[in-house]
């Protein structure tokens, strides 16, 4: 009866291994750390979202709440004109999202963080990760598998929300890094994707920072 408690327990622990839940207050219940074998562990699904085919909430660059309008005229970050940036700007040569600037961060708590221009550059890479074209849930989007674990996350299509409209929902996924596009501080790197085409740019869509995408979280 022991050795057999023991193996069941073995298998449990085992049948785990790569999806570690991260005991932080803040971070919604399912939300989990996906071991892909890269620099950091990413998350099983969208900030805000239920489960992981979910597209979750739509932040502009640099907030950390939702809103029902976005523009350059309700933007945190600026004078109600992209001319007269606050933050993020030649003048301050900050590059990087500070923390409490960083939604996942302030909506999961501090275990996590957006992903870098790098890291996802990183999950991009071919030599890493295989990219799955697939349907979950009735949304279309990609299943991420690290080749060094095994283990697997999905990305669905998401859209990107531009003054009060949610815009190629059914077309694109489309992801913010916490990467400020420094040749224009008005724009930042973000993940663009369709069926046939996977990238990390400043946009081919709009990457204003003003304008809401849905965000997929790191952690160590």
């Amino acid at each position: 009866m022991k050795k057999f408690f023991l193996l069941t327990l073995s298998v449990m622990l085992f049948g785990t291994v790569g999806y570690a839940q991260v005991n932080d207050a803040k971070t919604p219940g399912g939300v989990e750390a996906v071991d892909l074998g890269l620099s950091v562990k990413w998350a099983n699904m969208n900030v805000g979202a239920e489960k992981d085919s979910g597209f979750g909430t739509y932040f502009a660059w640099g907030e950390t709440k939702p809103k029902q309008y976005y523009s350059w005229n309700t933007y945190l970050w600026c004078k109600k004109d992209s001319q007269f940036l606050l933050k993020y700007s030649v003048g301050d040569r900050l590059q990087q999202l500070v923390p409490s600037d960083d939604a996942a961060r302030a909506n999961w708590g501090e275990e996590w963080r957006m992903p870098t221009v790098d890291e996802y550059e990183e999950l991009i890479d071919p030599n890493n990760c295989t990219w799955e074209w697939i349907t979950k849930d009735g949304v279309n989007g990609y299943k991420v598998t690290g080749k060094k674990t095994g283990n697997s996350i999905f990305l669905p299509i998401t859209g990107f929300r531009y003054y009060e409209s949610i815009q190629f929902r059914a077309i694109k996924g489309v992801y913010w890094t916490s990467s400020l596009y420094t040749a224009n501080p008005n724009k930042a790197w973000c993940l663009e994707f369709d069926f046939s085409d996977i990238k990390v740019n400043y946009g081919k869509l709009s990457s204003n920072r003003f304008s809401g995408r849905c965000i997929r979280a790191v952690s160590k």
